[in-house]
């Protein structure tokens, strides 16, 4: 593949609405998901504020891939997906889901 699609915004930002679809569909609500992945992190050592950090890593694997292969369309919509599960979980309410003892 020698270049991106000629896709439109709407058309970007609609597939990575198909994908995230997909996924919650697969693996659930993302801040559930996020949570499991930060207590896990938690139990190994690693030092996060909170889940939605963990979007912020995402974004940067996403990133530092894109630099090997930048022509793979799907790494674009992955990363429109975790910009928008960062924002969705960075303004979440952590408290809502129990005490961070129980992350």
């Amino acid at each position: 593949m020698d270049e991106l699609s000629d896709r439109g915004l709407n058309e970007w930002i609609d597939a990575a609405r198909e994908t995230i679809e997909d996924r919650q569909y697969e693996y659930g609500d993302e801040r559930h998901n996020l949570l499991r992945i930060y207590k896990i992190c938690r139990t190994l050592g690693v030092q996060l504020r909170d889940p939605a950090d963990l979007a912020l890593v995402f974004i940067a694997t996403k990133l530092s891939r894109m630099v090997e292969s930048p022509m793979r369309e799907d790494s674009y919509i992955d990363l429109i997906c975790y910009g928008a599960i960062y924002s969705r979980t960075r303004f979440t309410d952590w408290s809502e889901f129990g005490s961070p003892e129980e992350y």
